[in-house]
């Protein structure tokens, strides 16, 4: 669908030539000329956006906070390379339009895709997964039956909910998952593991690490600082070697 936008976009802007682009050659190079720019930056902006968005939750940031860095470093990044082809399509650029000129054109298309990018999908995909952070929103259980979870695993910025019928993906923080599953005896074994004690058939040691066996064949890597709590729990009372 972003493709598509972009497509049409580019399709408009070829017809209208902005920054005097409008007085270079025919009107079906300038169009197939514009349509390549704006759809290749409809994908390399959505995916870098999206990048650069899971990068700051994990490290604790305002999501917000990347659009900037985003629009600035990545119009240089693909400005550059669009202005090697149009020079190469027509020449006389390279003395009409400056370097600076240039970036500040890059600049000026890129922040509208950015900021239509963040709030029309980004921003509004994370708001219909994640609670509202104003007034009291129950949290969604993991589960239509929390006691069939078996375990949870970190990946990137969701959470994989492994219940006895399946797998599904819910995104949001470790914690904030596992508050759903309040009376099923389990633990968190690691800093992206979440494991119920029903779901562990044995427990592999190889050195000083351990990890937990579980009833689908994957294997649960426990942390140095919960094997104490772990054993304490009677979780580990048949540690084997691997």
């Amino acid at each position: 669908m972003d493709l598509a936008v972009g497509v049409g976009i580019g399709l408009l802007l070829g017809l209208m030539g902005p920054f005097g682009s409008f007085f270079n050659d025919n009107p079906p190079l300038r169009i197939a000329y514009w349509v390549g720019t704006i759809s290749s930056g409809m994908v390399f902006f959505g995916i870098v956006t999206r990048l650069a968005a899971a990068g700051a939750h994990r490290l604790g940031a305002p999501d917000w906070a990347v659009v900037p860095p985003v629009i600035l470093l990545g119009s240089a990044v693909q400005g550059l390379p669009l202005r090697v082809v149009a020079i190469a399509i027509w020449p006389q650029i390279e003395q009409a339009v400056p370097p600076l000129e240039w970036y500040g054109q890059c600049v000026a298309i890129t922040t509208p895709i950015v900021l239509a990018y963040y709030f029309l999908r980004l921003r509004t995909h994370t708001r219909t997964l994640t609670p509202a952070r104003e007034g009291l929103v129950p949290v969604a259980a993991p589960a239509a039956d929390p006691g069939a979870v078996l375990y949870l695993r970190m990946e990137d910025h969701y959470v994989r909910i492994r219940t006895e019928h399946g797998s599904r993906l819910e995104m949001g923080p470790l914690a904030r998952v596992t508050s759903g599953l309040s009376g099923i005896e389990g633990l968190q074994v690691h800093r992206s593991w979440w494991v119920a004690r029903r779901a562990i058939v044995g427990v592999e040691k190889d050195g000083r690490n351990l990890r937990l066996k579980l009833v689908d064949g994957e294997t649960a890597p426990v942390s140095r600082a919960s094997v104490a709590k772990l054993r304490a729990a009677g979780w580990l009372a048949e540690e084997n070697p691997a």
